[in-house]
């Protein structure tokens, strides 16, 4: 169309002109007024980075409103793959006030700072191979105005409010999409998290809009995508349920809660003070936990994002002042690794680099504390309904462990949507392992929960959630199709490898004499270098009236004053489960060095915190049949509870007999999991000796368990506990209480709405790993047996089977260490070195490799870490009778559960200690080591201390040694946790 042809047409028709004329003409105008003028440019070096930058990065302000006094800054990563056609994504960090840089260094851009103390100089840049930026572009906006980089003009154009800040970005967006041409084709995707949840939804209603009415450009806007996002006013009200479900709280503080504010825990009745009490008991609670992922440790640097506990105010406001900058510290906190941005985005050579206008900041700060911003949109619900009338995509992701904004919250918001469910509650998984859960929505809207994941979720878990951002964005559903299972060992070959064991053991210790195999002093171990630097005494005990059980222990000193410090005899669960668990990855003095199998003997190393620094322990192989303890005729390797529990007194008695300098030393039982069971039984066996007169008098003072089975019920807190740390959704688990009845074990066949939740229940968690439902779950033997209801099994059989030394990998799962020590016992320089009888182990041996390589390897001879098939007949099923009569005789005991064990919750231990029916008499509180939350505790009249260790699992030792080394150390020195 000519200059002439156009001069006298109303200004609407152009545009009815095509796409190119009209951008055209828009950058003639922009050329022609300095005002509109975009000053982005390329970056090619970073300070920091070495070398070139391998991505296209370029950084610049643009202004807006009327006057441009408001310059927003922005970093501009395009796709490193395809930035032609891959969707392009405008990121706001949440605060209000928090600089996009922590998306961009600390989330999921290109680059990260290599996480090193600082010493003065520039932090280091390193590439990030979790970005987001591989599979789309990215504009990373310091929003609003004030925060990072952005900066304004006059102090009029600093102010600002929620709606005017949404227009300012999409006033940015239009003008950055005008300088860029070739993006306005890309779909184009609105992102970010925490506040932002109320940022995101408004602007991307604010673009289809302008689009639904024709501005320039048009933008193809595909949707949205908010993690752990601030939504509604109600968001805190689900941090209650959060606190309880995370073993934060107390049972009965979490219902009188319930009871007394009715489910709202803001703006409440001054005059309701039952309510006001509660929220004043949670608050503190609640005082020493780091918010933004609660198994983190807390600092008193800039948190993540601003946080406010209940009665405190809002969001708009900050709750940790920041420290000296000088004080740069070690890497203990994630808040350390912040201070480095600091450094970094203060100096001059990167504020150079990045072409900072000098009249814009004084001194850069991650989050603004102090920015004049104005909430006027407090609940986005309504913008949510909108945008999925429209049909525009969306994902919702939660880290499963933020107490700012839980979980339970965005759930529950998304439910009052009321739109059909599409695909159900579900795994989704990367590199095999659930990453966490999802569900999908008719309104196109995707929920995901991140396991582990925490306020800012990509910052915890990167590599899974750039696999959930590849997925989402590439129109895949987050679930894929899982592998086929393979089918476990069938039933008959179980029954022939335990009939080969029998004869084996009978064919070759049949007619050995009866002979008590004496305890000795070991100085030197195959795996270790050098004398070892504590007393280590290895034996047998035959127990019974003949003697063919044959008890092998692991007997240490105490490393302080074994004259006078406290004995512990120490039993590991299973049962069949050799001691070596609890002397080698739980409290013992050394470990394995975690390094890959090589072939070669595992070395052994010193471990720090050992329970023997302050106590000796003798470690046993308990029952009959387990690690290198064996019976000489196959009746002797038969056992019950009782029966095998007198044979431990008779045993200890013994020990005690030969090693009688340690018959005045306070005595304790202890043990963790199935030994929750015999603990009890054989301290009162003690305890009935005592008063019987039985000889040697044993010094008994009382017992300790960790995680322990007592009741059969134990099992039905699994259900509770896997809503509490969301493996389940809210309507199954509805639907289980209503359905079930609280019984999840033992469910009548008839029952066929309960029949149904469990097994929607057994699918959701069959991929989990029980002993610690954060850690990898693996193919090779799990720390303590783990068993869905509808595949349950007893405690005494496991549920994996070992896959075979060559299978042994870096260690990505907990598991795979248990290997070395099938290794390293099963070496014949160890074996002599602990003077392991040759006739029960050698030549058994020898004939199994030789002769039935397939079925009697890991059965005779051979030592296991784990019996399998332990001939033990549990005759006592609830330990809580030997809890109560222990308690009116006085003794003291310690119960600790580590709070991610799902094969026996917390909820379970805290339920039958509750039936013992003993007042309080220190209340719920957390316990601390080294200015950290370590857990909860409480103390009862019956001298029974119950203690959480927060982050811990099943063998809460072996996950957690600093704190339950302090807790031991604490309660067996009659110190308060």
């Amino acid at each position: 169309m000519s200059e002439q042809k156009w001069k006298g047409r109303p200004f609407f028709m152009f545009f009815h002109q095509p796409l190119y004329f009209r951008l055209f003409f828009i950058l003639m105008l922009l050329q022609g007024c300095s005002k509109f003028a975009v000053a982005g440019s390329a970056v090619k070096f970073l300070p920091g980075f070495e070398g070139p930058l391998p991505f296209e990065l370029e950084t610049g302000y643009i202004g807006v409103g009327e006057s441009e006094d408001v310059q927003l800054f922005y970093y501009f990563v395009k796709s490193e793959s395809n930035p032609e056609v891959d969707p392009l994504v405008l990121w706001l960090t949440g605060g209000p006030g928090c600089s996009t840089l922590t998306a961009l260094l600390y989330e999921f851009g290109p680059i990260k700072f290599e996480e090193v103390e600082y010493n003065g100089s520039l932090p280091r840049l390193i590439l990030n191979t979790n970005s987001w930026t591989e599979v789309a572009s990215f504009i990373f906006l310091d929003f609003p105005v004030g925060t990072g980089f952005s900066y304004a003009r006059t102090p009029d154009a600093l102010q600002s409010n929620t709606l005017q800040a949404c227009n300012q970005a999409l006033e940015f967006l239009r003008k950055f999409l005008i300088d860029h041409p070739e993006f306005i084709s890309n779909p184009f995707y609105v992102g970010g998290d925490s506040f932002s949840g109320l940022i995101v939804p408004i602007i991307t209603e604010l673009i289809s809009e302008g689009n639904e009415n024709g501005i320039e450009p048009s933008i193809d806007l595909k949707g949205y995508l908010i993690g752990n996002p601030v939504t509604t006013p109600t968001d805190d009200n689900y941090r209650v349920p959060f606190a309880h479900g995370m073993g934060l709280i107390s049972d009965e503080l979490y219902e009188s809660l319930k009871r007394n504010c009715k489910g709202k825990y803001q703006d409440i009745d001054p005059s309701n003070f039952p309510c006001s009490q509660d929220l004043q008991v949670f608050n503190k609670l609640l005082d020493n936990i780091q918010t933004a992922n609660i198994l983190e440790p807390t600092c008193d640097f800039w948190a993540p994002n601003p946080l406010n506990l209940f009665l405190e105010g809002s969001l708009d406001k900050t709750f940790l002042g920041l420290n000296r900058f000088e004080r740069f510290l070690a890497f203990r906190c994630r808040a350390d690794g912040y201070k480095l941005s600091y450094a970094w985005a203060n100096d001059d050579n990167v504020h150079e680099a990045l072409q900072i206008h000098k009249e814009s900041i004084g001194y850069w700060r991650r989050c603004n504390n102090g920015l004049p911003y104005t909430t006027t949109v407090r609940d986005c619900v309504p913008y949510h309904a909108n945008l999925s009338s429209k049909g525009y995509r969306s994902l919702m992701y939660s880290g499963d462990h933020d107490f700012i904004v839980p979980f339970f919250a965005t759930q529950a918001w998304i439910r009052s949507l009321n739109y059909p469910i599409i695909d159900d509650w579900r795994q989704w998984v990367v590199e095999g392992q659930v990453a966490g859960y999802t569900r999908s929505y008719a309104n196109r809207m995707t929920f995901a929960t991140v396991k582990g994941g925490g306020h800012t979720a990509p910052e915890y878990r990167p590599a899974e959630c750039k696999a959930m951002f590849k997925r989402w964005i590439s129109h895949e559903p987050l679930a894929k199709m899982a592998e086929p299972k393979r089918k476990s060992k069938g039933e008959f070959v179980d029954f022939i490898v335990l009939l080969l064991s029998l004869v084996l053991q009978v064919c070759f210790n049949s007619n050995s004499k009866l002979q008590v195999w004496a305890g000795s002093e070991l100085e030197f171990l195959p795996g270790f270098d050098g004398k070892l630097p504590f007393h280590l005494e290895t034996g047998y005990i035959g127990v019974d009236e003949s003697e063919d059980v044959q008890l092998f222990y692991y007997f240490i000193k105490s490393q302080s004053n074994p004259e006078m410090d406290p004995l512990v005899l120490w039993l590991t669960g299973g049962p069949g489960c050799s001691s070596i668990s609890g002397l080698v990855y739980e409290i013992g003095p050394f470990t394995f060095e975690a390094v890959e199998y090589s072939g070669s003997l595992p070395r052994l190393v010193l471990k720090p915190y050992s329970w023997t620094e302050v106590a000796s322990i003798i470690f046993l192989d308990w029952p009959v049949g387990t690690g290198f303890s064996y019976a000489r005729n196959p009746e002797a390797l038969e056992s019950t509870t009782l029966q095998a529990s007198n044979q431990a007194y008779q045993f200890l008695r013994k020990f005690l007999i030969d090693h009688p300098e340690h018959l005045s030393n306070s005595f304790y039982i202890g043990g963790d999991s199935y030994s929750g069971l015999p603990v009890p039984v054989i301290a009162q066996l003690i305890s009935d000796g005592n008063e019987n007169g039985n000889q040697p008098l044993i010094d008994l003072k009382g017992y300790l368990l960790g995680n322990p089975g007592a009741t059969p019920l134990d099992h039905n807190y699994r259900v509770q506990f896997a809503h509490g740390m969301g493996l389940i959704p809210d309507d199954l688990h509805e639907s289980l209480i209503r359905n079930c009845k609280g019984m999840y074990i033992t469910i009548d066949p008839e029952n066929f709405l309960c029949m149904k939740d469990m097994q929607n229940f057994n699918q959701l968690v069959e991929s989990i790993k029980f002993s610690n439902i954060l850690e990898n779950y693996c193919g090779l033997r799990a720390p303590k047996p783990q068993k869905t209801y509808a595949q349950r099994r007893d405690l005494d059989e496991t549920s994996q089977e070992l896959s075979g030394h060559d299978l042994l990998l870096a260690f990505k799962c907990r598991e795979q260490a248990f290997v070395l020590a099938e290794i390293w016992a099963n070496d014949q320089s160890v074996r002599e070195a602990l003077d392991i009888p040759k006739s029960m182990n050698q030549i058994s041996s020898d004939i199994a490799s030789q002769t039935f390589v397939h079925f009697t390897q890991k059965h005779v001879g051979y030592w296991h870490r784990c019996n399998d098939n332990l001939l033990y007949t549990k005759t006592i099923h609830s330990s809580v009778p030997y809890h109560a009569n222990l308690s009116t005789l006085g003794y003291r005991s310690l119960v600790y559960s580590g709070d991610h064990d799902m094969v026996l919750p917390h909820f379970g231990t805290q339920d039958w200690i509750r039936s013992l029916n003993y007042s309080i008499v220190d209340e719920w509180r957390p316990w601390f080591v080294e200015g950290q939350v370590a857990g909860y505790t409480r103390t009862y009249a019956n001298r029974m201390t119950f203690a959480t260790v927060k982050g811990a699992g099943h063998t809460a030792p072996e996950y957690k040694p600093v704190q339950c080394r302090a807790m031991f150390q604490r309660w067996i020195s009659y110190e308060p946790l």
